[in-house]
């Protein structure tokens, strides 16, 4: 396991040893050192790239390190600007990219919804809804709140236009368990991805928090 802090890493060797998993090692990396990518990517069957948050990078280094070591790469990227520049890349050396819950798992479900209409999509929105950090603790906090200071991509009559995060509220019902919440525009990659791919006219992307974000806002902050 590859990170900054070996402190993260002892939380996760303790995390991983419970289940019954202890032949790990820690490897010190900085995705902004070259030289210390290319020594965690040596001789590796594969890597895959979880150490978010992803969001304001736009230089897909590790994936150019696992490139040129020939080494077999995925990755959780929620950042659209950086998935773009990770898929311009050529190379033979297997990549995934962006195989995450969302964008990922989302993109999967569109394509599956797609299929069954058996016709191109005309309008499709995503939502999603987490009730605390969704157990990811203060990473997913980060991300949240780089979020909350980048526009939202909004595909729209074939263009991908910006719009002001946080904004656009609508609810939606998630059935049972969940029932109608407020979700807000937050930017996702599925959004241009899904809507090329699967010939959609709009597309956005929405999320709700429990407790809601203004009110968690107020007693955290």
């Amino acid at each position: 396991i590859g990170g900054r802090r070996r402190a993260s890493f002892d939380a996760a060797a303790k995390r991983l040893g419970a289940k019954g998993v202890d032949d790990i090692k820690f490897v010190r990396l900085d995705l902004d050192d070259a030289a210390s990518l290319e020594r965690a990517v040596a001789g590796r069957s594969l890597v895959v790239h979880t150490a978010g948050p992803f969001q304001q990078r736009t230089d897909p280094t590790l994936l150019k390190a696992c490139i040129d070591a020939g080494v077999p790469y995925c990755d959780v990227c929620d950042e659209l600007e950086l998935s773009r520049a990770a898929k311009k890349l050529t190379s033979d050396v297997p990549a995934v990219i962006s195989c995450g819950i969302w964008p990922g798992a989302s993109a999967l479900l569109a394509a599956r919804a797609a299929e069954r209409l058996g016709k191109p999509l005309d309008d499709l929105e995503f939502s999603f809804f987490t009730s605390g950090t969704g157990g990811a603790g203060p990473t997913i906090v980060s991300a949240t709140f780089l979020l909350l200071c980048t526009p939202a991509a909004v595909y729209a009559d074939g263009a991908v236009i910006e719009r002001e995060p946080w904004t656009g509220k609508r609810t939606t019902d998630f059935g049972p368990g969940v029932g109608a919440r407020d979700v807000y525009l937050l930017d996702n990659p599925d959004v241009p991805t899904c809507a090329e791919a699967l010939g959609a006219r709009s597309a956005s992307s929405s999320f709700g928090t429990a407790p809601a974000f203004r009110t968690a806002w107020k007693s955290n902050f």
